[in-house]
């Protein structure tokens, strides 16, 4: 059995492991953010996390920490980074970031409405006046009238 650790030395690692945990959190969202979040393709980002946790804590571990092997607390800190990376920090983040694209493509939006759907309706009334449409005429039955009428006595045969 080892001996425990410094408590500024559990301190420490518990600092590194949740500030891997958000950064954990962050990679987790950003793939579901450019890939989607379809049922299939969220079991694969959280298996795809749940490998990439044990890789952290046991790279952290043996390079970083103090005491060189893996603690339960390294991987509780992982965990609460990344708990805090989905409850405090994404909100905040996602909404800066809609913010920020609100405020770039609103210049494309002014543009388009202001420019180029009047340019579109120009060209399309003089497209309309250019190559009017023809008429198609429709092939009709004769309407039938309301009186029978007879063969002419000239077209009768008899036998």
């Amino acid at each position: 059995m080892m001996a425990a650790p410094a408590a500024s030395a559990v301190l420490a690692d518990v600092l590194w492991c949740l500030g891997l945990g958000c950064l954990l959190g962050a990679a987790r969202d950003g793939l579901s953010l450019v890939f989607g979040n379809g049922p299939v393709r969220c079991f694969f980002w959280d298996v795809l996390a749940f490998a990439m946790a044990a890789v952290l804590v046991f790279g952290f571990s043996t390079g970083v920490s103090a005491s060189g092997v893996a603690r339960w607390y390294m991987t509780g800190a992982l965990l609460a980074g990344a708990l805090a990376w989905r409850q405090a920090i994404q909100p905040a983040v996602h909404r800066f970031v809609r913010a920020v694209l609100h405020l770039l493509i609103w210049p494309l939006r002014a543009a388009e409405q202001r420019l180029l759907r009047p340019l579109g309706r120009r060209l399309a009334a003089v497209l309309r006046r250019v190559c009017p449409r023809h008429a198609h005429k429709k092939v009709r039955k004769k309407p039938k009238n309301g009186k029978k009428q007879l063969q002419k006595p000239s077209k009768i045969l008899y036998n």
